[in-house]
């Protein structure tokens, strides 16, 4: 065949169908026979063949294509179009045009597609409770894991069966151990009773314990534990077997019994009452170097509480300075620390104490090194009320005309209580004219304080009074609009401003007072720094062998 009859053949092919489109119905006929490609060694056939077997050809490829190139092309088309539609175009670019408005219309719509199949949240009915039986609930059991405390158990249990039978009564314990509380206001044998001692033994126990100790040395809170025995039967109380409590730091009081009967044994306890004393440099903050060194929180507080009165804290102690405190302190040989008061506090600069104090005497105040007490403020409110009208001119509200207010006006009810502004001696009690029912109270240093307008005086003339007293009642005798009272101050004997006076009283030893004063700051002055912080002895009386924590509070039981 030659090159161009060739091309001339696949160029015919190519018109009729594409070499995808091919199947078996192309080469064989209906009756099975081989069908003769066109153009394919048909020389001698004339034109009008050529074309009928074309048309045949285009009639048989149209009849047998396969519904899978139908659906590819109509796929094709329906993507085309929907390309062509461009209905989901970026919203971000041309916004306002058509074709923007017609991605929104697409977005809105299928979100509402989307929400129409959210899903609902309907109730889910439970399975229907199963009826478990007691041998199955004991099978469970044996099973689960769970606290011993909630009725946990190990292994198989089996339920009860009618071969069990119920005692009458469970049997007691043959001891029972107990930690009642000694309350405020409360007596030791209403405690013991309470407790579930008998009537006879409660009475005799609290004679015994008042017959070493008053009953008011023993601290409301104490805990008593007691031990009770075995009772004859069950109409009677248990007996007491033994009783032990701490009466005071340094005594343990035991109850016991011996041969049938109840024995007080007494137990004193070695304690080491030696001040702590604490002493060092101030640093970078007083309260912090002196908990560093041991002192309690307690004593640091009342240390900067007293320091603090005499000088400024913040700007007149420096970090070089040293502080010296020294306080009640108390250890017992059982271990207990007991912390009392702080007795000496001291700043020192330069080797040389610049503030130092000491308490002293029945009241505990503290004095300096020559016998001069603290500083204290003396002046108080005389009564719980506003302050209406003050020192200055004025026009006074009777009389119409204007004139010098020589006081404070203080509002308050009428009836209510006038206190002394601080310690003094009354010079006058009674009518004074405007003024009405008044007091005067003569202090020292030349000073002299007035309380007018009073409904009712509770002193008389030449009584000492001291700091906060009642010397009268709020009232309205005399020029007074209504209940207040008229306050005010002299300086030797003018007139002056209450509110620019502030009283400050020092106490000052003297005498047989003075020196032994100063011979306990001596003894305090003796103590070592940290002396008190030392291991301290055991006491061999109650060397005993240790007790395990477990084994004191198993099976004690506390009473309220």
């Amino acid at each position: 065949m030659s090159k161009d009859r060739k091309s001339e053949g696949e160029n015919q092919t190519g018109e009729d169908c594409s070499p995808a489109e091919l199947s078996l119905a192309h080469a064989i006929d209906e009756h099975g026979r081989p069908l003769e490609r066109p153009g394919a060694d048909q020389t001698g056939k004339d034109q009008s063949g050529e074309k009928r077997a074309k048309h045949v050809s285009r009639r048989r490829i149209s009849r047998t294509s396969s519904f899978t190139s139908r659906y590819g092309e109509w796929r094709s088309r329906a993507s085309s179009a929907f390309t062509s539609a461009d209905l989901a175009p970026d919203l971000a670019r041309d916004i306002g045009s058509r074709r923007w408005l017609r991605g929104v219309a697409t977005l809105i719509g299928l979100s509402a597609v989307a929400a129409a199949g959210w899903p609902g949240f309907s109730p889910v009915e439970a399975a229907p409770a199963m009826r478990i039986e007691d041998r199955v609930r004991d099978e469970f059991r044996s099973q689960m894991i769970m606290p011993l405390a909630l009725g946990a158990d190990s292994g198989r249990h089996m339920g009860a069966t009618f071969a069990v039978a119920e005692l009458e009564s469970a049997p007691e314990r043959p001891r029972l151990d107990l930690v009642a509380t000694l309350t405020s206001g409360d007596g030791f044998d209403r405690m013991l009773r309470r407790a579930g001692v008998g009537t006879a033994e409660a009475t005799q126990i609290a004679r015994m314990i008042e017959a070493t100790l008053p009953m008011s040395d023993i601290a409301p809170g104490t805990q008593v534990d007691i031990t009770l025995g075995r009772r004859s039967s069950a109409d009677e109380p248990r007996p007491v077997d033994a009783l032990s409590f701490r009466a005071r730091f340094d005594l343990q009081l035991a109850v016991e019994r011996r041969d049938g009967r109840l024995v007080l044994d007494p137990r004193p306890i070695m304690v080491d009452a030696t001040p702590l004393r604490v002493r060092g440099a101030v640093g970078e903050g007083l309260y912090r170097s002196a908990r560093a060194l041991g002192a309690p929180p307690s004593g640091v507080q009342q240390f900067l509480r007293m320091i603090g009165r005499e000088v400024d804290l913040d700007g007149e102690i420096g970090a070089t300075d040293e502080f010296d405190m020294i306080i009640d302190y108390r250890r017992a040989a059982t271990g207990e620390i007991e912390v009392g008061d702080l007795l000496y506090a001291a700043v020192i600069r330069d080797n040389r104490p610049r503030v130092q104090l000491m308490r002293f005497g029945r009241k505990g105040e503290f004095y300096d090194a020559s016998g001069e007490g603290t500083m204290r403020e003396g002046l108080v409110a005389p009564v719980p009320g506003r302050v209406t009208s003050r020192y200055g001119m004025r026009r006074h509200p009777i009389l119409g005309y204007r004139r010098i207010h020589s006081g404070l006006d203080f509002r308050a009810r009428h009836g209510t209580p006038i206190y002394a502004a601080t310690e003094g001696t009354v010079n006058f009690a009674g009518r004074n004219g405007g003024y009405g029912n008044f007091v005067r109270i003569r202090h020292g240093g030349g000073l002299a304080t007035g309380y007018a307008h009073m409904s009712r005086i509770s002193v008389r003339n030449g009584e000492n009074v001291r700091r906060g007293q009642v010397i009268g009642y709020v009232g309205s005798t005399g020029l007074s609009t209504g209940p207040h009272l008229h306050y005010e101050m002299y300086r030797n004997g003018q007139k002056i401003d209450p509110a620019s006076v502030r009283f400050v009283t020092r106490a000052q030893l003297s005498g047989s007072q003075l020196a032994n004063f100063r011979e306990q700051l001596v003894r305090l002055q003796m103590v070592k720094p940290g002396e008190a912080l030392s291991d301290l002895a055991p006491d061999p009386s109650i060397a005993e062998d240790p007790v395990r924590e477990i084994d004191r509070i198993e099976n004690r039981r506390r009473v309220d």
